[in-house]
């Protein structure tokens, strides 16, 4: 039998133990290591959850109330399309919006309150409530100066866990309110497409919701849509706002799930939902007036 020197098994061994740390880079060696292949050709609804699938939401310690929402199971829906976005626009902050001529002629509500006062706005702590980088009452958990995304693995900045190279947690919440105040103008003139007028519990988890997984709100199929169809069915308040936000999820074209950083599977993506939807009242309940 043939013996191989000892520095030749070394470099084999090496080899080995690069390929599992850098399997793009060693793609054949690397082969018996991949465990999960994402086969989806579509731009994925649940953008933190591409690189790391089966990550289940940030939960970082904070006390926030079990949730007292309907948790009963739904029924498969069929979407009622709307004119479709450019998906690359909404995963994105650095990219515009396509234009939408559709929805030229509808006015935009000018209410700008839950925006005033910027970092410490009612959207800056009810979405930064559900990220766990902040209390009810505006104040910063740990994580709100960094922490590590469990869903793609990114560094996450500031209240609203922004996780594209901002200088400070400042900055990042800078970025992220200019641009989930373009997002609140698209979500409302959807909204009134669809002939809703958004409460502010519906608005600000829509906000929510496109700061988590902007396709699954903004999208076709996504958060609106879903919102319409729930209210069409008799639903109301928190149980109507869960249904939608629970079934932003789905693959438009195919209902099928469409959040691999939540499992893909209704119990998880439920849980998730609900347990941010009770951060965003926790928020509200603070921000209401005696």
């Amino acid at each position: 039998m043939t013996q191989f020197p000892a520095y030749s098994m070394a470099i084999v061994t090496l080899t080995l133990s690069i390929s599992s740390i850098f399997p793009s880079k060693f793609p054949i060696l690397a082969l018996s290591n991949q465990t999960h292949t994402n086969t989806q050709s579509h731009v994925t609804r649940d953008t933190r959850g591409v690189n790391l699938p089966s990550a289940i939401a940030l939960e970082f310690g904070v006390d926030v109330p079990n949730s007292k929402l309907n948790t009963n199971s739904i029924s498969k829906l069929n979407t009622n399309s709307i004119s479709k976005l450019d998906a690359s626009s909404i995963a994105d902050p650095d990219l515009k919006p396509i234009h939408n001529p559709s929805l030229d002629s509808i006015t935009i509500p000018t209410d700008s309150t839950i925006f005033q006062g910027g970092p410490n706005s009612l959207v800056a702590r009810a979405v930064g409530g559900a990220e766990g980088t902040r209390r009810p009452d505006g104040s910063k958990n740990p994580a709100y100066y960094g922490h590590r995304d469990p869903g793609n693995a990114k560094w996450n900045l500031g209240s609203f866990s922004y996780q594209h190279e901002a200088q400070s947690p400042e900055d990042a919440d800078s970025r992220q309110l200019r641009r989930l105040a373009t997002q609140d103008k698209m979500l409302q003139q959807r909204a009134q497409s669809q002939g809703l007028n958004l409460t502010l519990q519906e608005r600000l988890n829509g906000l929510d919701l496109a700061n988590q997984a902007p396709l699954a709100a903004l999208d076709r199929g996504g958060y609106i849509d879903r919102l319409k169809q729930s209210r069409d069915r008799g639903l109301r308040g928190t149980e109507a706002i869960l249904q939608a936000r629970v079934n932003s999820y789905r693959e438009p074209d195919t209902n099928l799930w469409d959040a691999p950083g939540l499992g893909n599977n209704e119990a998880d993506i439920r849980h998730d939902q609900a347990r941010r939807m009770d951060a965003v009242e926790a928020a509200m309940s603070l921000a209401k007036t005696p």
